[in-house]
């Protein structure tokens, strides 16, 4: 794609456009051969800076977040005083309270930031030194940074990237990052292969250039990466099953035919080239070891639950598994070449609860209600995911909307099984459905913050968006209150379907069930797969009514909670020396007041506020 040399007339792209010289057809002109040296030294220089500039951005994320670890310890381990970590803490605490709050196209204004420094990098290495009379030349530096931008592209897609120990940042997070440097390699290619054929047709070459091995290579590959782009901004929202297909043979095509494109080592595109495939090669290898490794006498229960629901149960338990964190499972009896991702809720045994969709989780659903109980062949690959370690905290609030409630059962399980008997810490957990049937999803997850022995460290607040028509209607393990109010919230309408939606107070909330997820949440290797129960055109500005009855003896409203009222009150009745975090999930709404509320309370003089929003891309 980016050459300084080649065979037939290649991309030398000197000041006529390209080598004069033909492979030993005709002659070496000596004046365009020290050109083309001289270009090709200018840009390796020129990329090791590229290098040097997306090291050092990875850099910041490794310094700030290994520098702000060790303040914290040592703050925590003299408290009250913490000397010396203090004004660093007070510092990032600034940071973080501007950089985590959303902004419009990005997850926060961190992201943004980021973006914009990594396209800054790109146009200032694209415009350096370049000699902008010859659209070949030009061309040759775009198709540099193309190159250099797919290894980049691949790093930040890996599923064992070393940056989730490094910056805490594990795939998923970075998945936004992902699309937006293959948007800017796709970019690049563009322009150097309009610049090349815009050169070489006005040199009347056009056709004696992609004749040959190398223009061809360059044609299959163009076409090869054009649809892994279209693939990723069209085809993922309609059919992902079919996105990611589509996507992953499209992506192998490209990087084989741009080996054939650049086939010299001496000027160093296909160790690139290979650097790339090997990372994407190695990854694919490390997860395919883990699934032979844990499909060997192992199996999943599956058990339908209530209103399209699956709990799977494995046999086996991976190392390193915390609630919280996620798998890809791999069911054979459902799909024979997919594994697919899900959040982790139980891990003694093994267990995940998958909210029936449409592809992979619609099939999984029928097979379990026809099969209860069954026992079929699985296997495992994880875990995955990053989050702050929930017991370095003295409060822990903990907020999901519908199926987002997989991450936070699987969180607040996680405390209850470290705390000691002595523990001080509380746990406050909110969830919201949709429907009061959902709340069946995790009857097991809520009966266990019932009747855990430390169970009185945890607050229960479940809210349905939606009134049921009749005390009938309510799943078994709810006891209807008695007062007026309940009764005209249970008994409002003739069905569910004509009820009118309740809903919160403050800005529309959360990961609901957007077109897009539920499009997406059968796909191979799809972005994790919480379903998710609440729609957010069905909010308006109205407060949860009084508690209607009981589920396994814990609370449940009509409507969906205050969460930005919720969090301000948690922090401003803690101790200035007390931490606390805020993790939750759910639909982007109320991902963005969870975010925007608790960036405001990130403050020098405050309690420590720490911020999770489990949120996934594709």
């Amino acid at each position: 794609m980016a050459g300084s040399s080649s065979t037939g007339g290649g991309h030398g792209g000197g000041t006529d456009g390209g080598q004069s010289h033909t492979g030993g057809h005709g002659h070496t002109d000596p004046a365009k051969m020290a050109y083309f040296a001289e270009r090709q030294v200018l840009s390796e220089r020129l990329m090791r800076y590229f290098a040097a500039g997306i090291t050092g951005l990875v850099a910041i994320f490794v310094v700030f977040h290994w520098a702000r670890w060790l303040c914290v310890k040592i703050e925590r381990s003299r408290r009250p005083a913490g000397i010396l970590g203090r004004p660093f803490v007070a510092t990032t605490r600034l940071v973080r309270n501007l950089l985590v709050r959303k902004v419009p196209g990005f997850k926060s204004a961190g992201h943004a930031i980021t973006t914009v420094v990594y396209v800054a990098i790109n146009a200032s290495i694209a415009f350096t030194n370049v000699n902008f009379t010859s659209m070949g030349s030009v061309g040759h530096r775009f198709g540099w940074l193309a190159l250099v931008n797919l290894s980049v592209v691949i790093f930040l897609a890996l599923k064992n990237t070393p940056l989730a120990f490094l910056t805490a940042y594990s795939y998923e997070r970075l998945n936004c990052l992902h699309q937006i440097a293959g948007c800017t390699m796709f970019i690049m290619m563009v322009l150097h292969a309009a610049l090349y054929t815009s050169f070489f047709a006005g040199q009347g070459r056009l056709v004696s250039i992609y004749s040959t091995s190398s223009g061809i290579g360059a044609i299959v590959a163009g076409f090869a990466f054009l649809s892994v782009v279209s693939s990723a901004l069209v085809l993922r929202r309609v059919w992902y099953e079919l996105f990611y297909v589509t996507h992953i043979t499209s992506w192998v095509l490209g990087i084989v035919a741009l080996g054939i494109h650049r086939p010299e080592i001496a000027n160093k595109t296909l160790i690139i080239v290979l650097l790339a495939a090997s990372m994407w090669f190695t990854d694919r290898v490390i997860r395919a070891c883990r699934v032979l490794y844990y499909s060997i006498n192992n199996e999943a229960i599956l058990h339908p639950l209530p209103d399209g629901s699956t709990k799977v149960v494995m046999k086996k338990v991976p190392a390193r598994t915390e609630p919280g964190k996620h798998c890809f499972i791999w069911l054979p009896a459902i799909r024979k070449f997919e594994t697919h991702p899900f959040t982790i809720h139980g891990s003694s045994p093994v267990e995940f609860t998958v909210q029936a969709r449409n592809g992979f989780t619609s099939d999984l659903y029928k097979y379990a209600a026809a099969h209860p109980g069954a026992a079929v062949r699985a296997s495992i690959d994880g875990p995955y995911g990053t989050f702050p370690d929930p017991m370095e905290f003295d409060k822990i609030v903990l907020i999901a909307g519908g199926g987002g409630a997989t991450f936070t059962f699987g969180l607040a399980i996680n405390v209850l099984e470290r705390m000691d008997e002595d523990s001080p810490k509380n746990i406050t957990f909110v969830w919201s459905v949709r429907k009061h049937e959902n709340l069946s999803w995790f009857r097991e997850q809520l009966e266990l913050l019932r009747t855990h022995a430390h169970s009185r460290n945890v607050e229960v607040s479940l809210y349905v968006t939606r009134a049921t028509s009749s005390a009938s209607d309510l799943p078994s393990g709810s006891e209807s209150e008695s007062n007026d109010q309940s009764g005209r919230s249970l008994n409002s309408s003739k069905d569910d379907a004509e009820s009118p939606p309740l809903s919160p107070v403050g800005p529309s909330v959360t990961h609901g069930d957007d077109p897009e997820k539920q499009k997406e949440c059968g796909a191979t290797e799809s972005r994790i797969e919480h379903a998710v129960g609440l729609e957010e055109k069905e909010f308006i500005n109205t407060a949860a009514a009084a508690v209607t009855h009981t589920f396994f003896e814990h609370p449940v409203k009509v409507g969906r909670p205050d969460a930005a009222s919720l969090i301000r009150d948690t922090v401003k009745t803690t101790p200035p020396n007390k931490r606390i975090l805020v993790a939750a999930c759910g639909p982007d709404g109320l991902m963005r007041v969870v975010r925007d509320t608790t960036a405001k309370l990130i403050v020098g003089d405050g309690p420590a506020v720490e911020l999770h929003c489990e949120e996934f891309g594709w």
